[in-house]
Formats: structure tokens, C-alpha cells, sequence
């Protein structure tokens, strides 16, 4: 090669690592404490597991050591888009701040965690629903709406109705994820039939099996809590889940607007409740947890809004940060280990009338993410699972 061929060639391979190392963004994990890592755009962040831990633990331990994915508190805005099947572009804005933690054992707590005070709780199906859990086709839009929504209402408005002296109007499921990390495990996603029509296309958009969500995060904002109600109450949009039944049962909306804005106008208390359940019929959950941190114990400026682009409307979550200096408490996280079918998690998503939406001292709602257990066997089989959204809205007060 020629001294000018032979610079050139060492120019390019400089600029193609240089584009390699500015892609893909670096995580250092081994003390267990990430280095912030700032990114014009990056994607969902990988879950680690502690590399220094003391593996001993046994499922009735009262904690296990986890690193979680938080955002650096020098993020701002952040951002991505979604397809109709539920798949993310990547993430624009996001500093991603991962950080160990102990994930307390909430089977053993000398408390029970409820919705109410914490944000969460654990439930235990009884009988009929037990025998109808096994039925279901959890991959089947269809069944899923048909047979399992009815179940998740009941239990929610059961749960709640219980904390509360003001009657509630009603409850209804209306939107669902089926997640794992190994998607071949659980099948392909069987899009509702009359989708295909509604649509008008000869393929309709099939949802996706989504992986566990390994990041800090809370699934509604003060913005887009009132936002989602409030669509709730107008025609679907196209990858609503509900938008097939509606239509053939000519309704225009899954709620009453009259009542919806008697809500947004503070005369009624709302809330949202995720319903989480392993759907795995053969084994409980040895990994990939779902954990939450007791609301009482984070502040309202450790959160950080993201915003979620679909084809037709924009959603916000909050992701959070790390306890803040400004915090007196450290977010005290907590897991149900070997959760089986028969047990559901109920999250508690927005609540009109919770601490950081309105001052009160009820937990508006719970900062969640998946996690990976240093204690789980090398064989664990894959975690299946199940989240449906449900939609509360109380009489007038």
C-alpha cells in the first residue's frame, strides 16, 4: 500500500469505531452502579444481574440484591414511537442511571402492602376464576376480552371497594400486554377476528409479545391519566384492544362522557389498576420478576416524563430517578417471589385523588420494572406473563 492508501484506510477504521462506540451505548456494572451514559438515541437498556452479590439467598430471604434501570436526574425530555403492534422505535433523550438495590421479600412484610397506602397488592383467585384461568387462551385477543377482562374487574372492584366509603360507578377492563423474555415460549399473538375488517386491510396489525419492561417507570402522568380517561369516553382508536366489540355492539365509546367528565372536572375520583398474573400453568416465576416500590417512598422530583408517540395520539409515562437528596427515604422496592397463575399483582397506576396528584395522603401510584434474580436457577424456565389495564371511576363525592 501507498503512505496516502495506507492514512486512508486508518481514517475510515477510525471513523467506524468511532460510529460503533457512539451506537451503542455502555453500561459499567461492576460494583453494581451504572455510569450515566448519554445518548442522542438508544434503545431499551439490557437487565443485569449484580456481579458481585451474594448469591446464597433462597427464595425466603427477606430481600435479594437487583440492579435497576433508573434515568439520570439530569434527563429532560424524553421520547420514542410506537407501531400498532406495540414495538418502540428508539428512545431520543434518555440518560440511563442503573443502580443496585435490595428488593424486599413482600410475602414476609409484618404488613400486607395494599393499593390504598402503597400502590400494590397481592391477590388470590379463588374458586370458579380458577377453574376458568386454565381455560383461557391468553394469547387470543378475543378470549382474553371475552373470558379474563370480566375476572380483572371483579377483582379490582372487590379490592377497592373494600378501602373506600364512597360507592364505585364502575370498572372496566380495557387494554392488555402478554410479556416474556422468551417470546417462542408463549406463542404467537392471535389478533381479534374482526379486525381484519374493521381495519379494512387484508393483514390487520397483530399485537407483539412484549419483553419484560427492565426500567423504572410508571405507566400514566398528571397529563396522560386525564388524557386516557378522556379518550376512553370517544370513539376507539385503531389499536385499542375494546374497538372490535364496540363496534359490533354499536357503541361509540367503552365510556359514558357525561361521567367521564364529571371526573375530569374533579366532581368524581378515577383511578387506573394493572392487573399483572403469570400465565404459566406449569411452574411459578423463578425470574424476571415484576418488583414495586412502596409509593410512600418516592418524591414527586424524581420523576421524569416520556413521552410515547402512536399513530394517533401521544401517551406519557414517568420514568424516575434515584432517591434525590431532597428525599428522606430511599425507595424501598418489593417482590412476591414464586408467583403462580392463581395470584395477581394489582398496580396501582394514577389516582385522581393520591399524594402527588392531589396532595392526600393515598398513593397515587407505584414505580414498577422487571428485574433479574441473582438467586434464580440457571434453568428457570421463562417468565410468561399477563397486564390488563383497568379504568375506576367512583360515584360522586
Amino acid at each position: 500500500f501507498s503512505k496516502n492508501s495506507m492514512r486512508h484506510a486508518h481514517l475510515l477504521l477510525l471513523f467506524f469505531v468511532a460510529s460503533a462506540s457512539y451506537q451503542r451505548p455502555i453500561m459499567s456494572l461492576a460494583s453494581g452502579r451504572g455510569s450515566s451514559t448519554t445518548t442522542s438515541s438508544t434503545s431499551w437498556p439490557q437487565m443485569e444481574r449484580p456481579l458481585d452479590a451474594d448469591v446464597s439467598h433462597q427464595s425466603s430471604s427477606s430481600s435479594v440484591p437487583a440492579i435497576m434501570n433508573y434515568v439520570s436526574a439530569e434527563t429532560t425530555e424524553m421520547s420514542t414511537r410506537r407501531d400498532l403492534g406495540g414495538g418502540d422505535s428508539t428512545f431520543v433523550g434518555v440518560i440511563w442511571e442503573p443502580k443496585q438495590v435490595n428488593v424486599h421479600n413482600a410475602r414476609l412484610s409484618a404488613t400486607e402492602m395494599n393499593l390504598e397506602k402503597n400502590g400494590f397488592q397481592l391477590h388470590r383467585s379463588t374458586g370458579d376464576d380458577v377453574g376458568t384461568l386454565q381455560e383461557i387462551d391468553f394469547c387470543h385477543q378475543d378470549d382474553v376480552v371475552d373470558k379474563y377482562y370480566p375476572i380483572c374487574e371483579a377483582v379490582v372492584n372487590n379490592s377497592l371497594k373494600a378501602s373506600t366509603s364512597t360507592p364505585i360507578t364502575c370498572v372496566c377492563a380495557f387494554d392488555h400486554n402478554v410479556r416474556s423474555n422468551d417470546h417462542s415460549s408463549v406463542g404467537e399473538i392471535k389478533a381479534s377476528k374482526q379486525l381484519a375488517n374493521d381495519v379494512g386491510t387484508e393483514e390487520p396489525p397483530v399485537p407483539q409479545v412484549q419483553n419484560p419492561a427492565g426500567i423504572v417507570h410508571a405507566d400514566y402522568t398528571s397529563v396522560s391519566g386525564p388524557r386516557r380517561l378522556g379518550d376512553l369516553s370517544k370513539q376507539p382508536k385503531l389499536n385499542d384492544v375494546l374497538r372490535p366489540k364496540l363496534l359490533s355492539q354499536n357503541r361509540s365509546s367503552l365510556l359514558d362522557p357525561n361521567i367521564v367528565q364529571e371526573a375530569l372536572d374533579g366532581k368524581r375520583r378515577y383511578a387506573f389498576v394493572n392487573v399483572w398474573r403469570s400465565i404459566d400453568r406449569d411452574s411459578p416465576v423463578k425470574d424476571n420478576h415484576l418488583a414495586c416500590i412502596d409509593s410512600q417512598t418516592v418524591g414527586k422530583d424524581e420523576l421524569r416524563v416520556f413521552k410515547i408517540h402512536y399513530t394517533d395520539r401521544v401517551g406519557e409515562n414517568y420514568f424516575a430517578c434515584p432517591s434525590s437528596p431532597s428525599n428522606d427515604k430511599e425507595h424501598s422496592w418489593c417482590y412476591y417471589p414464586d408467583m403462580t397463575m392463581e395470584e395477581a399483582m394489582l398496580i396501582k397506576q394514577w389516582d385522581s385523588r393520591g399524594d402527588i396528584a392531589d396532595g392526600s395522603e393515598r398513593s397515587t401510584f407505584s414505580i414498577h420494572s422487571a428485574f433479574l434474580d441473582v438467586t434464580a436457577p440457571k434453568n428457570a424456565p421463562p417468565r410468561k406473563s399477563i397486564e390488563v389495564r383497568c379504568i375506576v371511576i367512583w360515584d360522586k363525592e
